[in-house]
C-alpha cells in the first residue's frame, strides 16, 4: 500500500510539473546600436531587436529555451547559455571552432535547450571576444521550489566596460610593438548596463525588515568586481548555479563569468542609506596598468537620509566594511550533496604569459597557446570515424585532450602567472578538492572536506594552484578557458573531446548548422583542417614561448 501510494505521488508530481513545464521562444535580431552607458561616451554595441542592453530571460526548471537568432551584424557571431551543460545537445553550446562553425551575416540558427538546471547563468557571444561589445545578458532559471525562502529579487549584471570596441583591444594586447602592447587603458564600472556619476540609473531601494535575494553576475571580458553593501552582510547561497549552505561575509569578489545569490536583510529603519561596492580590480589583465576602481552605488532607504559611505581616514586607508580578501569558494557546502569522483586521469596544467617567437604576448597551458580549428572539432568528430579517437586529428593548437565515457578527471591547475585567471568549463562544474600556493608551503595548502562544492568558472590567484575534478558523463566536445575573454583569444583554452564514440553514436547535426557552415566557406567534414583523417602535414605547431620571457 505505501509502495503504490509513493508511486501515486510521484506520478501525480510528475504530471504537475509536466504541466507547468512550457516553451519560452525568444525571435532574436542581432544587430548593431548605440548607447552611451556610462552617460558620457556613445559607442557601437549589439543589441537584440534593435534594444541594448538585451533583455533579461527567465525560465522555470522543465521549459524548453528557443532562441531564434538572426545574425544582422557584419561578422559572425553566436549563442553560448553559460553554465547549462547541453546534454544530448552539444551543437548548441555555442562555441564557435568547437561546437559550431557561428552564424554567417544575415545568417540564422536556432538554439534549442531543455531547462533541466536551476540557478543564476547568463547567455553571451561566443565568438572571439563579441561579448564584450555587449552582447551578453542573465538568464535565471527558477526551481520548483526554492531551498531559502526571501522576500523579492534583484538581478545585478556587473560589468567592467571599454568605450572601446573588442577588436581595438584585441589588436592591442596582441599586437608586436611593446609600447602598443603596454598603452594603458581602464575600464568602467555598469552595474545592469548603466553607470557613471549618476547614481540615480544605479539606485537599490530596500524597504526595511525586508529580505533580498541579489543575483550578482560578472559579465566582464577583463577583471575582477568586489560587491558588497556598507554596514550590511551578505548571506552566500549560491554559485554559478549551485545552491549552497550559508556563508557569511562582507563582501564577495567575482571574476569575469562567476555568479552568485546573496541574501541580504534590510534594516528595521530608514534613518540611514547606504553606499554599495561594485569595485573594478585589474588584476587580472596582463599587461595592462594594475589598480583598484572603486565604484559605489546607493541603497536607498529614504529619499533624504544621510548616506553611510566610505571615509578616508588617513594615508592610503579607507574606513570601510568592505574587504579586498580573497573569497575562499572551497570551504562553501552545496545543498546537493554529491561525492567526489575519484581519479582515472590526471591533466596537470602550467599556467604561464610569455613572447613567443611570433613577438606577441600569449597566453598558455603548458606552453602550447590554442588558436580555432578551421573545422568545428565536433565535425570532426562526427565524420573521421574511430580517427576521432586521435587528438591529432583535432588540430594541434586546439590542445584536444581525449576523454573516456564515465572517466573520472583531475585537473590540477597551477598558476604561473602573477595575475588571477578565472577558468571556466563547458557542459560540467568542477568539483574543487584543493588549493595552495605553487611554492608549496602547506599553511597555504586548503582542502576540501566532506562533500567538494561544485561551480562551472574557478579563479586561480597569482602564483596558486587548484586541483578541480569531473566525471566525463556528458558526451561532447567542451571547450576550458580563461574567461578573462581576452586572455581566450591570446590562447588561454583547450578542448576536452569527450567520448567520441558515444558523440559518433548519439549525435546528428542540425542541418541550419551546416548550412551556416558552407555560408562561411568552412569545410563540413574531415579533421581541423578539412583533409581527410591525419593528414595533417601543415597543421603548425607553433608559435612557441622565446627563452627568458
Amino acid at each position: 500500500m505505501l509502495l503504490r501510494l509513493a508511486c501515486y505521488c510521484y506520478v501525480a508530481l510528475s504530471a504537475i510539473l509536466l504541466a507547468a513545464a512550457k516553451p519560452v521562444v525568444l525571435d532574436w535580431d542581432l544587430m548593431y546600436t548605440s548607447a552611451k552607458p556610462d552617460g558620457k561616451n556613445e559607442r557601437r554595441v549589439i543589441g537584440v531587436n534593435g534594444q541594448w542592453p538585451p533583455p533579461v530571460i527567465y525560465v522555470d526548471v522543465g521549459d524548453t529555451l528557443t532562441i531564434n537568432a538572426n545574425n544582422k551584424l557584419d561578422e559572425p557571431t553566436s549563442l553560448h547559455t553559460h553554465g547549462f551543460f547541453q546534454n544530448g545537445t552539444n551543437y548548441y553550446d555555442g562555441a564557435v571552432g568547437a561546437t559550431e562553425c557561428g552564424i554567417p551575416p544575415n545568417g540564422s540558427y536556432t538554439y534549442r535547450m531543455n531547462v533541466t538546471q536551476s540557478g543564476t547563468y547568463w547567455i553571451h557571444s561566443h565568438y572571439k571576444a563579441q561579448y564584450v561589445d555587449g552582447l551578453r545578458t542573465p538568464l535565471i532559471s527558477r526551481p520548483a521550489a526554492e531551498h531559502y525562502k526571501y522576500d523579492e529579487e534583484v538581478v545585478l549584471m556587473l560589468e567592467a566596460w571599454y568605450n572601446r570596441n573588442s577588436h581595438d583591444i584585441n589588436d592591442q594586447l596582441l599586437s608586436t610593438s611593446e609600447a602598443i602592447r603596454l598603452k594603458s587603458f581602464l575600464p568602467t564600472t555598469l552595474v545592469n548596463s548603466r553607470g557613471g556619476s549618476n547614481v540615480n540609473v544605479t539606485k537599490l531601494s530596500f524597504t526595511p525588515g525586508k529580505k533580498y535575494r541579489l543575483r550578482l553576475l560578472n559579465v566582464s571580458g577583463t577583471g575582477m568586481i568586489r560587491f558588497g553593501i556598507e554596514n550590511h552582510m551578505l548571506d552566500v547561497i549560491e554559485l554559478d548555479g549551485v545552491d549552497s549552505e550559508i556563508k557569511t561575509v562582507p563582501s564577495i569578489q567575482l571574476s569575469a563569468g562567476q555568479r552568485a545569490s546573496v541574501l541580504v536583510t534590510a534594516k528595521d529603519n530608514v534613518d540611514y542609506n547606504y553606499a554599495y561596492h561594485a569595485d573594478i580590480f585589474t588584476d587580472m589583465q596582463a599587461g595592462v596598468e594594475r589598480a583598484e576602481l572603486p565604484y559605489t552605488g546607493v541603497v536607498e532607504y529614504a529619499p533624504n537620509a544621510p548616506l553611510i559611505a566610505p571615509t578616508v581616514i588617513g594615508h592610503n586607508k579607507i574606513n570601510t566594511t568592505m574587504t579586498w580578501d580573497f573569497f575562499d569558494d572551497i570551504d562553501m557546502v552545496p545543498i546537493d550533496k554529491r561525492p567526489s569522483p575519484g581519479v582515472n586521469k590526471w591533466l596537470p596544467l602550467e599556467v604561464r604569459t610569455a613572447i613567443y617567437d611570433d613577438r606577441k604576448e600569449h597566453m598558455a597551458f603548458n606552453n602550447r597557446t590554442y588558436s580555432p580549428p578551421l573545422v568545428p572539432s565536433l565535425i570532426t568528430a562526427l565524420t573521421t570515424g574511430y580517427q576521432g579517437w586521435y587528438p591529432d586529428v583535432y588540430g594541434y593548437k586546439t590542445y584536444p585532450v581525449i576523454l573516456d565515457h564515465l572517466e573520472d578527471v583531475e585537473v590540477a591547475i597551477f598558476n604561473m602567472d602573477t595575475n588571477s585567471h578565472p577558468f571556466h568549463i563547458h557542459g560540467h562544474n568542477f568539483f574543487i578538492i584543493v588549493r595552495g600556493t605553487v611554492d608549496k608551503n602547506p599553511k597555504n595548502r586548503k582542502e576540501a572536506v566532506g562533500f567538494p562544492m561544485r561551480r562551472d568558472t574557478i579563479t586561480v590567484p597569482p602564483l596558486s594552484y587548484a586541483l578541480v575534478r569531473f566525471k566525463a558523463d556528458n558526451p561532447g566536445i567542451w571547450m576550458m578557458h580563461c574567461h578573462m575573454q581576452f586572455h581566450n583569444e591570446q590562447g588561454l583554452a583547450l578542448t576536452f573531446i569527450e567520448a567520441p564514440f558515444q558523440i559518433i553514436n548519439d549525435t546528428k547535426l542540425p542541418d541550419q548548422m551546416l548550412k551556416n557552415c558552407q555560408a562561411l566557406g568552412i569545410p563540413t567534414s574531415g579533421n581541423a583542417m578539412g583533409l581527410k583523417g591525419l593528414d595533417l602535414a601543415n597543421d603548425a605547431r607553433g608559435p612557441y614561448p622565446l627563452a627568458g620571457f
